[in-house]
């Protein structure tokens, strides 16, 4: 995709989509799926969050089991988890405003 002026940008569907993909690979890492992209947004997202969701579940067990890095991985996770359900606001957004999903 070429580099628009914002001023000179109109945003379509396509292009919200496309967006709201990267950001959600970006937030979600190994836990996003790229067969995934088929589904709609919304689903992705949660399928992403469902994945972090058992990451921080087996940082809880490290942390139980006093092993030193359960801490980072549960915090990572509850920053991801946070990251993506601010994403599923603006994926709300776009889909109320461009029928994107």
């Amino acid at each position: 995709m070429a580099k628009k002026s914002l001023s000179a940008m109109t945003v379509s569907s396509a292009d919200t989509r496309r967006a709201i993909l990267k950001l959600v690979s970006v937030l979600a890492g190994p836990a996003y799926l790229q067969s995934d992209q088929n589904k709609p947004l919304n689903l992705q997202i949660e399928l992403c969050m469902e994945r972090i969701k058992a990451e921080a579940s087996e940082g809880v067990a490290l942390i139980d089991a006093c092993a030193p890095h359960g801490r980072a991985m549960l915090s990572q996770a509850q920053k991801k988890l946070d990251a993506l359900a601010e994403l599923s606001v603006l994926h709300q957004l776009a889909m109320e405003r461009f029928d994107v999903n």
